[in-house]
């Protein structure tokens, strides 16, 4: 479908092209831009009553559930971000959000910035400044615990290393 003919399309056809959940909706609750509607809840007969908030009636003073629960409310709106209209829909209860707004709502969290790795990995430096520092002490430990004998031989064993060289 080229881009022209999708410019060209009535209202009345792009209408026909949405799924009847959506045509169902938009039918009894118009659009944002022809009707709108409250972000917060107010009376059951008032003019920009929200049918995904829970209203208050005004004779009884009782409150009355949303129209629409919020799994229908979630199923809705889906369905409108899917086909584009999304911003056509009434305000949600709670201030929902979905898809991309959600994930920029949200905080980063702190194990994701600073992630607590398992524990070889934050020992490991301090590990090999060990073993390195225990590797240049080595001939001092065995001389102590093995006597002057073993320093005679490491003596020894060194001049040998420097004639090959």
């Amino acid at each position: 479908m080229s881009t022209t003919k999708l410019f060209n399309v009535s209202s009345v056809e792009a209408f026909a092209k949405l799924p009847q959940k959506l045509q169902n909706f938009f039918t009894r609750y118009p659009p944002a831009p022809i009707k709108n509607y409250s972000d917060k809840p107010t009376q059951t007969n008032a003019a920009d009553a929200n049918p995904f908030l829970p209203n208050r009636h005004p004779i009884t003073g009782k409150t009355h559930e949303p129209i629409y629960s919020s799994r229908r409310q979630s199923d809705l709106y889906k369905l409108a971000y899917k086909f584009g209209i999304a911003d056509l829909m009434p305000p949600l209860a709670n201030n929902k959000k979905f898809y991309l707004e959600k994930q920029q709502a949200s905080p980063i969290l702190k194990g994701v910035l600073y992630p607590k790795g398992h524990k070889w990995e934050r020992t490991y430096a301090d590990r090999k400044k060990k073993i390195a520092d225990a590797l240049n002490e080595v001939d001092d430990i065995l001389i102590k615990h093995r006597g002057s004998k073993y320093k005679k031989r490491l003596e020894r064993r060194k001049v040998e290393e420097k004639t090959w060289v």
